[in-house]
């Protein structure tokens, strides 16, 4: 279907554009659509039904049905949830993102897209349009705007757009100047690999009986060993992750480590889901607040610093999936992460000389306002995502891409299902590295049946951990 607009953000960080001009830009789209006919305004769970729609049976197919909707609910612990139908027709299912509930979001769809999405010649097939609303979305406004009303919104849409694109400074270095050898080393071999293959890589655990218990595994059933292993701060394992990291770089391998955590960086995987600190407070110098957050930070400062001194670089994975804002680091929204994602970058960069970090930024599979929640060049080195559907995620890189600089590293930091050269090669799907999650995702035949994950760890096309060549 082809959509004038689809999934624009207004009232509050409309595209990345800042907190001071939200209430410019709220006037400036009720303006926008002043020159159109409100069919209706809701509250969550209401649904909007038009039967014998008349406005719309002499719509041309050039005029514009603009649909404003927001998530006012994050309790489901889901998506909120709008669906258009057209009597026994069934339409598009809009998913409502539950990150930030009260912000609106926008599509703007053509009478000629209407016709489409129920599959009908003429609109007067139409006896009744519906347009429900469930799980906490709500239906702001629907608005009917005849082509000749739409110049406003036009220029509206131009002027937002243009606001949120991002000026890319990459220029396939590293951000950080100074950093060490080794990352950069490690940082040009990531790149020559872009495009000719893909890292294997795979996420350990630490409580199966062995750290080593998922190594193994791909080792007894294909032969080989991932390139990169994936080892996690999680409840203060400082001190066994440089052991881990330490010995796999030793053996040739490439390290990338995480960290689940709360808010006070010392913690694990339920304070990461459960904490929702004082944003304004913790990101505001002088509080308690402030320090706290720099002092929980600087927890991993002295067991980076002695992988950087070991000559060890590490594919630095911190804050991810912020955007599905189920972890505390992106609940404070898109410009409070950037702002924090920036405090990191600075502190162990500029205050801590932590230059065998390259910068990896993870965002999740839900796909929405990607740009909105974008660092900059100047603090990113490798963008990716994670996800857990099955195949190559290839609308997923796409998404990615359309966000990332031009040759930057694409990475799918997490997965389930391995995607396999055939999936990945369909539509040239370009992810420099897989890593798939630990204990039951990779031993479960239901997700990586041995049959796979021995072809996969034995093709060419894969790199494993004895033919990886940094030099």
């Amino acid at each position: 279907m082809k959509r004038f607009l689809a999934l624009i953000m207004v009232l509050v960080m409309c595209f990345g554009i800042a907190a001071a001009e939200t209430v410019e830009v709220t006037d400036k789209l009720d303006a926008a659509l002043s020159g159109g006919t409100v069919l209706f305004e809701g509250v969550a769970n209401l649904s909007y039904t038009g039967t014998y729609p008349m406005w719309l049976w002499e719509a041309l197919d050039e005029d514009l049905l603009v649909l404003i909707y927001q998530c006012e609910d994050e309790s489901h612990g889901g998506w909120c949830v709008l669906g258009w139908s057209a009597g026994s027709l069934s339409g598009d299912e809009i998913t409502a993102y539950p990150t930030e509930p009260g912000k609106p979001r926008m599509i703007v769809y053509t009478i000629e897209d209407i016709k489409e999405m129920f599959g009908v010649e003429h609109t007067n097939e139409i006896n009744q349009l519906k347009l429900g609303a469930w799980n906490g979305g709500r239906i702001v406004k629907l608005v009917y705007l005849p082509k000749e009303k739409a110049a406003a919104l036009e220029n509206y849409i131009a002027e937002v757009t243009a606001a949120a694109e991002i000026t890319h400074t990459y220029t396939g270095e590293l951000s950080n100047a100074d950093a060490s050898e080794e990352a950069k080393a490690l940082y040009a071999y990531i790149r020559s690999v872009d495009g000719n293959g893909i890292l294997t890589g795979q996420q350990e655990s630490t409580w199966m009986g062995s750290p080593d218990y998922e190594m193994d595994y791909i080792e007894e059933k294909t032969g080989k060993l991932p390139a990169i292993r994936g080892l996690d701060f999680m409840h203060n394992d400082f001190a066994g992750c440089v052991e881990r990291a330490k010995e796999w770089n030793e053996r040739g391998g490439i390290v990338t480590i995480g960290w689940h955590t709360g808010a006070d960086f010392a913690s694990g995987y339920n304070e990461c889901l459960a904490d929702d600190p004082d944003w304004e407070k913790m990101l505001t110098e002088g509080t308690e607040e402030y320090q706290a957050l720099l002092d929980g930070m600087d927890r991993a400062v002295p067991y980076l610093t002695e992988l950087r001194d070991a000559g060890i670089p590490v594919l630095w994975r911190p804050f991810h999936e912020f955007d599905g804002a189920w972890f505390w680091w992106g609940k404070g929204g898109s410009e409070n992460f950037k702002t924090l994602w920036r405090l990191m970058y600075d502190r162990y960069t500029n205050v801590w000389g932590l230059n065998n970090l390259i910068w990896v930024l993870g965002y999740s599979v839900s796909g929405l306002d990607m740009g909105a929640w974008y660092p900059g060049d100047e603090c990113v080195d490798i963008i990716g995502a994670d996800s857990y559907t099955a195949g190559a995620n290839h609308e997923l890189y796409e998404k990615v891409k359309e966000i990332a600089a031009e040759g930057m590293p694409i990475a799918l930091h997490e997965c389930g299902n391995i995607p396999t050269e055939a999936e990945l090669k369909e539509n040239g799907t370009g992810w420099v590295w897989f890593m798939t999650w630990h204990t039951d995702w990779l031993t479960n035949e239901e997700y990586n049946p041995v049959g796979n994950l021995k072809e996969i760890y034995q093709s060419d096309y894969f790199i494993t951990l004895d033919e990886v060549t940094v030099k």
